[in-house]
């Protein structure tokens, strides 16, 4: 029997969890340099994006992408200290409420293309809700549709001589933050090259050309392989265990935004 969850409000395919995840908030006049330092804490964990906010009001996000985004078009000295996040971020911001359809805020994500959005809670703030948390929906409803009814999609790879700069512009041409190493499970995402950029190269203080170094700079994580009879709702369980979450069935990836669009498409047991 089919579960139809796109056809049902937030507060029901999220009753106990849906104002559970704070915003995590940024001013617009704060720095590039302060926003791409705070994102790798909660990249893949709590949420991939940043609100963005002014006089307290929420104004846009800002996530790896802009980060990224911003590095590749200008790598000079000092310019994530002097850009300013309000002259970055994205005015895309997704509000929904607890009557919102399931539906409706897919719909919305797949048109703004990012899947995050921000919902006011009881305390006269924002929660959020990322397609990390509708895992959580995978779990409540036992979902047991096998994800090899997930349609396979190309694995989009990179080389290890490739440089930062072919690996941030290949996720942008693909239009995904993870990249799998050719040949192997391992891949990078946007907050493993986040991480090195303020980690070891100082927000790029320091001058050195970061965005032409190879990829073997970074420390790449490994996707777990599993089985095409894994249930959605098996999937669910072990990806929410998982710093940065990427299943592989012999020649598919499969991510958290996956599950999402199986739970949004009806064809589900």
């Amino acid at each position: 029997m089919n579960l139809f969850l796109k056809d049902k409000s937030l507060e029901e395919v999220l009753p106990e969890s849906i104002f559970s995840t704070p915003v995590v908030s940024i001013r617009v006049e704060d720095t590039l340099a302060e926003a791409a330092i705070l994102l790798p804490h909660h990249l893949e964990t709590l949420t991939d994006t940043l609100v963005a906010t002014s006089n307290d009001q929420p104004v846009g996000v800002i996530g790896g992408i802009e980060v990224l985004e911003a590095i590749l078009k200008n790598q000079t000295l000092g310019f994530l200290d002097k850009t300013k996040v309000g002259d970055v971020m994205s005015k895309n911001i997704v509000i929904v409420n607890s009557k919102t359809k399931f539906s409706e805020l897919v719909d919305k994500w797949l048109e703004i293309g990012r899947a995050f959005a921000i919902i006011p809670n009881q305390y006269k703030g924002y929660s959020i809700i990322s397609v990390r948390k509708i895992l959580e929906v995978g779990l409540l409803f036992k979902i047991n549709t096998p994800i090899s009814a997930i349609p396979a999609k190309n694995i989009i790879t990179f080389h290890k001589n490739d440089t930062v700069r072919q690996i941030i512009q290949r996720m942008f041409d693909n239009n995904t933050r993870k990249l799998v190493l050719e040949g192997t499970s391992f891949f990078i995402n946007d907050r493993i090259i986040i991480q090195k950029l303020i980690r070891e190269f100082n927000c790029l203080r320091d001058g050195q050309d970061f965005l032409g170094m190879n990829s073997d700079i970074f420390s790449l994580e490994e996707a777990i392989n599993v089985s095409g009879d894994l249930t959605i709702v098996e999937a669910c369980k072990i990806m929410k265990t998982m710093k940065s979450p990427l299943l592989r069935i012999k020649d598919k990836v499969i991510s958290p935004w996956d599950i999402v669009l199986i739970l949004n498409s009806g064809n589900l047991s």
